[in-house]
């Protein structure tokens, strides 16, 4: 079961529509063959994985034959709709629910309902309420959500903290910003670059912002900021008030000081990556899903991990938790049957520990004990361990709509660390987006 060459997200969705009807096997809605099997997944640590499951169901479904096809993260936020949507659409899809590929397929009909998937894997008892509610349209499942991600940990050179003469950051905390500053000053006299962080990606910038902004504003009004964009909602949260302005005031401040790695915004992540790897960069902001492939770089020393300083002093820092990564059958797919029988043999608690904890990632049932996931990795082990103690919140930018959330909020913070917008600016042109979804004139509301 090869792994195709990966969608590349400089093509235009037109052309790359007609690419894959060109060289794509499918056959259009329901006209395969019901024995072949083509799966899209996010090119990384999973796709290995996966192919043992793409075994374990030939070997359980004799003569289906499955094959896996891979989309890089940049196809997936875009590009990635005209395939899904066309012919030559693969039989399971893979997109990302806050990137507006999930909208985009909803509001034109191009999902297949997976009720009978959810019915018969028993997801609706295996997720939280929360993802449940997520993942439910109109009384319809569309989609099966297959991990979860912890967005926020920052990883550290303890060898360069040595030499700067920084202790391990007790609990993974760091009490404030003035400490954090400190530690970023020390690392850069001893040689090393700061913080790094993939400035020109499409979210490195954004989990920024979602780190900070849950110690910035009050919980409640934390939750108000993820569910205001609703028309019709009660609440008076603005994106103007003083707590995001801080948030975005903070993130520019560290341009401005030097924080950043040195040309933080020409940089994507996995520039930024190596750079740590190589041992040049002291700290690197990257999530538990980063900790399979910096440890394939083999770095030279050993790696330790905090999260970002709260805003408001005293505030314990959470975690972030992205829910969306979905596996979908588009409306096309040549055999939806089959689909849908995949997903129900991959969505088991088996999987869960051998597949999606082994590559790095955390699994989403909450029937899955703390106890049979030894094989996360040490850092995320203690990560998982952390969580329990210190919270886990939804992530602000993965949340809210594309047209609110990081397809619009990266560019803007793009260019608020460039110096083109003062913060105050920035966050007036957060609170528009907010308005025009709040009266109904911009949709997304479905992300």
């Amino acid at each position: 079961m090869p792994l195709s060459r990966t969608l590349r997200a400089a093509l235009a969705g037109a052309l790359l529509a007609a690419a894959a009807i060109a060289c794509g096997t499918g056959t259009g809605p329901g006209g395969g063959d019901g024995k072949s099997l083509r799966i899209q997944i996010p090119t990384g640590p999973l796709a290995s994985a996966m192919q043992q499951v793409g075994k374990d169901f030939e070997k359980a479904n004799p003569g289906t034959t499955v094959t896996f096809e891979g989309v890089d993260s940049g196809s997936s936020r875009g590009p990635n709709v005209a395939l899904l949507s066309s012919t030559g659409t693969p039989d399971i899809g893979y997109l990302q629910r806050s990137t507006g590929v999930w909208s985009a397929l909803l509001k034109n009909k191009q999902l297949t309902p997976l009720d009978d998937v959810w019915k018969a894997a028993g997801l609706a008892d295996k997720y939280s309420k929360s993802q449940v509610e997520y993942y439910t349209t109109d009384g319809h499942h569309y989609g099966v959500l297959y991990e979860q991600l912890l967005i926020n940990p920052v990883y550290y050179n303890k060898a360069a903290f040595a030499k700067a003469g920084i202790p391990d950051p007790p609990d993974h905390q760091v009490a404030s910003v003035a400490d954090f500053e400190s530690m970023v000053g020390k690392v850069k006299a001893a040689g090393y670059e700061g913080f790094g962080v993939g400035g020109s990606s499409p979210y490195d910038l954004g989990h920024t912002l979602d780190a900070l902004l849950p110690t910035a504003v009050s919980a409640d009004d934390y939750d108000a900021l993820l569910t205001n964009f609703k028309p019709g909602s009660p609440t008076d949260v603005k994106y103007t008030d003083p707590g995001f302005v801080k948030v975005l005031q903070t993130i520019q401040d560290w341009q401005k000081k030097g924080v950043y790695q040195n040309g933080m915004l020409g940089m994507d992540t996995d520039q930024a990556q190596g750079l740590f790897t190589s041992g040049k960069l002291a700290m690197l902001q990257g999530g538990n899903y980063s900790y399979a492939s910096l440890k394939e770089a083999k770095p030279s020393f050993e790696m330790g991990w905090f999260l970002l300083p709260p805003l408001t002093p005293g505030r314990k820092t959470p975690f972030n938790a992205f829910n969306g990564d979905t596996l979908v059958v588009p409306a096309k797919a040549a055999n939806p049957e089959l689909a849908k029988k995949f997903l129900q043999f991959f969505m088991t608690d088996k999987y869960q520990v051998s597949v999606v904890a082994a590559t790095g990632s955390l699994p989403v049932f909450t029937s899955i004990p703390a106890s049979s996931l030894s094989n996360l990795g040490d850092l995320v082990q203690q990560q998982f361990e952390l969580s329990q103690s210190v919270g886990l919140v939804n992530i602000w930018d993965s949340t809210v709509p594309s047209t609110l959330g990081q397809a619009f909020s990266v560019p803007v913070l793009q260019k608020l660390v460039a110096g083109k917008l003062t913060p105050q600016q920035a966050a007036q042109q957060y609170q528009s987006a907010l308005e025009d979804l709040q009266s109904g004139k911009v949709s997304g509301a479905s992300d």
